[in-house]
């Protein structure tokens, strides 16, 4: 993998699958089943990109999947890449914020709370099933001391890997992640839920959290935050770099990154935050949400992805998003009314009754790219095999099992041909159609922003 240097030296799989898989140096990829490659590293590849694809025509079977954990605006922008269609048909898998990917990057994710599923069985006497997508697959006695060492291994340990994964999933999603409960459900359960009780606060003045560090953004947030910190009982007080680097005294303390209890303890004096991303662009929903924002004491106001991704991937009623006001005057207005009313207020926390927020609820967290990579690379061996074949489709459905198991599609492999299709990554991660923001501002636009408009943030 490029990108941080990323060579046989590091162990990046656990006991079980270092069996069957092995990391190998960069500069040995012709000999890889599969190469990883990271946005921030498109800048060290022209040379193959200038092969005219020579090389990826010699070597079609070999996986390529492109890596990303920004913004199609700022994937590109890092190593100052103007054009993105050299990067079509090179790759066959992606792993990005998008859920269209083989591999959906979400920073956290949600699933409901083992306390909610008590009170639905017990209070509601209702039904709540665990679910599991595995195929069953029967006890074979098809390996033995005459199979090969191949087999046996890779039987021992895929078998192995399975058990681990599906123990790994129902510790962490018994009844699924990521699945809201329907609206009828949650009204049920209203008469059974604690009343939550929100810190009371100025009522006359709503207090808003800003942590930034990116003082130029394509969103254009900061222009967003000047106009909203002018309305009548409104405080924005930001923290970060930007702050910094005029008047850190407006705030009591710095909270800098890699420090997320002072982001706590900063957060729960306030009654909204503002998760403002630096881009527009659709599913672009990154830590801002899912780590500060469902702090589970601050309402989180969200610009960035559209209102429909939000609803798509978000928790429900866990937000606030700026589209649903035609002007900033509107959302101030709301924002004074909720913090007025304590009952129109926790309905935007209520979330934090429901659902459990965490990392092992994200929707690949148990699928990294490395073991995907190796899983596909033995399944497209063992489909070009002529011998042995109750072993070898056995084998084979094992492997289909382990991304069954969380329902990892993986739409651009093809499991009957164990074939990928190239990609056209400038249609399927392209700035010119994932985002409606603005280009990054011009050096002029940037001195303008550090003279006058931050100044009057701040």
């Amino acid at each position: 993998m490029y990108h941080q240097r990323m060579d046989s030296s590091l162990n990046v799989f656990n006991n079980n699958l270092g069996r069957i898989c092995k990391l190998i140096d960069p500069e040995e990829y012709p000999d890889a089943d599969g190469v990883i490659v990271t946005s921030f590293d498109l800048v060290r590849l022209p040379s193959l990109f200038n092969q005219n694809n020579s090389y990826r025509n010699k070597y079609q079977s070999q996986l390529w999947l492109f890596h990303s954990e920004e913004s199609p605006r700022n994937s590109y922008r890092t190593v100052q890449m103007k054009n993105i269609s050299e990067l079509d048909n090179w790759f066959n898998l992606t792993a990005t914020l998008k859920p269209e990917s083989d591999l959906h990057i979400q920073y956290k994710g949600y699933r409901i709370k083992p306390s909610i599923v008590n009170l639905i069985t017990n209070k509601l006497n209702l039904t709540f099933n665990m679910t599991i997508n595995t195929t069953h697959l029967p006890q074979t006695d098809l390996f033995d001391n005459n199979s090969s060492t191949y087999f046996n291994t890779l039987i021992s340990t895929l078998s192995n890997e399975l058990n681990i994964r599906r123990n790994n999933y129902l510790k962490a999603c018994p009844f699924t992640c990521n699945q809201p409960l329907p609206t009828e459900l949650v009204n049920s359960l209203q008469p059974h839920l604690r009343t939550i009780s929100p810190k009371v606060l100025n009522r006359d003045m709503v207090y808003i959290v800003w942590f930034v560090s990116n003082c130029n953004s394509h969103s254009r947030r900061e222009e967003y935050v000047l106009k909203l910190r002018s309305q009548p009982g409104i405080q924005v007080d930001i923290y970060g770099d930007c702050s910094s680097m005029f008047n850190s005294h407006i705030v009591p303390v710095q909270c800098k990154k890699g420090t997320p209890d002072c982001m706590e303890k900063t957060l729960s004096n306030y009654r909204f935050y503002l998760a403002f991303e630096n881009s527009k662009c659709d599913t672009y929903i990154t830590e801002k949400y899912w780590m500060q924002g469902l702090n589970g004491e601050a309402i989180p106001i969200v610009l960035g992805a559209s209102k429909q991704q939000y609803q798509r991937i978000a928790v429900p009623n866990s937000y606030i998003h700026v589209d649903d006001y035609e002007t900033v005057e509107k959302l101030a207005e709301e924002l004074h009314r909720l913090n007025r009313n304590d009952s129109e207020f926790t309905k935007y926390l209520q979330w934090t009754q429901l659902y459990d927020i965490g990392v092992n609820y994200s929707p690949t967290v148990r699928y990294d790219m490395y073991s995907t990579l190796c899983f596909l690379g033995h399944y497209q061996r063992l489909h070009s095999m002529k011998a042995n074949d109750q072993q070898r489709m056995h084998l084979l459905e094992l492997i289909r099992n382990i991304f069954r198991l969380e329902a990892v599609r993986l739409p651009n492999f093809n499991w009957s041909t164990a074939k990928s299709k190239f990609i056209r990554i400038s249609e399927f991660y392209s700035p010119k159609i994932d985002c409606w923001d603005m280009d990054y501002p011009s050096l002029l636009t940037r001195i303008y922003n550090y003279l006058f408009l931050w100044w009057k943030i701040l």
